[in-house]
């Protein structure tokens, strides 16, 4: 029985992954972009003449250029962040912090301007940021290396944004994993980023406050329930402190509240599932890796998404916990 459940979890991966490769990822890449836009060429296309990945990424924004040219002169640390999920870039350690108002200072004013992505060590494009090359002020300029043009144009009464990534070519085995991992995580950052700066010029607000404060309580919840999950199992209570020391050092390193919360909650569940299920956790972590990745590409909120859902998976390990005490005390007695 364990086997075949083993090979129906196998199947159902294999499936995702193949749903991913012909399915999702081709849309992800040119997301809201037209065959048009697609084909044109972008300034800085030519410094990176051979790419064996080119994605081109487009919104509609009812505001004139010079209303999106403002807020995209913000981006970086230092700046207004990057207007994109901070609690998932700060797990990583990023320092990225989002600043919703209009800046007259720390602004991007020209080529050669460094935008920086994370927090340690000197300014080194490629590393920690990018270099502004190819700037034409109102209009477009290019994030180099590794990201591309970020070009604005008139579109009827408004502007169309469009945003490039060119990848240069590598092994097969390189690029396929670069496609399974690399393009969803920076499609999730830069769809966010790319609708943040619509509201913003739009002059709307980027989240809603109400669904927001609603996962944080389910963020809350699960770190609870989570934790009690773990802490109860004598043997095991220690392995509390994998979660909680990460979810520290997020916190200390990077002083957003949120990312901590999202660490603790999303670690918290994973410890809890080894700790209830033992080995049979890694069956289950795989229905857990296909859903956290299907809500980064698909949400429009992933925070809210994942807070209002997260709880789910950690009522069912406290009815499995308790399901198994109640099939152990008769025979006990």
């Amino acid at each position: 029985m364990k086997r075949h459940k083993s090979l129906l979890v196998l199947a159902l991966f294999a499936a995702w992954v193949a749903a991913y490769f012909f399915f999702a990822h081709p849309r992800l890449v040119q997301w809201g972009s037209t065959p048009a836009e697609r084909a044109r060429v972008l300034p800085g296309d030519d410094l990176t003449p051979v790419a064996y990945r080119q994605g081109t990424r487009a919104i509609t924004i009812e505001a004139p250029p010079d209303e999106v040219w403002a807020w995209l002169m913000q981006i970086g640390i230092g700046r207004s962040g990057f207007f994109s999920y901070t609690w998932l870039e700060n797990l990583f350690l990023s320092g990225i912090h989002n600043d919703f108002r209009p800046l007259s200072e720390r602004r991007i004013t020209g080529g050669g301007d460094f935008v920086r992505s994370f927090q340690f060590w000197a300014e080194a494009p490629g590393k920690n940021g990018w270099r502004v090359d190819r700037f034409e002020p109102g209009g477009n300029f290019y994030l180099n290396p590794g990201w591309g043009p970020f070009v604005i144009e008139p579109a009827g009464g408004g502007t169309r944004f469009l945003v490039r990534t060119r990848r240069g070519p590598a092994s097969a085995v390189v690029n396929a994993l670069l496609d399974f991992t690399f393009d969803p995580l920076h499609f999730t950052m830069e769809k966010r980023m790319m609708l943040s700066v619509k509201a913003l010029a739009e002059g709307r607000r980027s989240f809603s406050i109400f669904w927001t404060g609603l996962a944080t309580l389910g963020f809350l919840a699960a770190v609870f329930l989570s934790s009690a999950s773990i802490i109860v199992r004598r043997r095991r209570k220690w392995w509390i402190l994998l979660p909680s020391v990460w979810s520290l050092l997020v916190l200390a390193l990077t002083m957003d509240l949120q990312a901590a919360l999202v660490s603790q909650a999303a670690l918290g569940a994973i410890v809890a599932f080894f700790c209830v299920l033992g080995r049979r956790a890694w069956l289950h972590m795989v229905f857990f890796w296909i859903y956290a990745f299907a809500v980064l590409i698909w949400a429009k909120d992933a925070y809210v998404v994942f807070g209002l859902t997260l709880i789910l998976p950690e009522l069912a390990l406290l009815q499995s916990g308790s399901s198994r005490k109640a099939a152990v005390r008769p025979e006990a007695a």
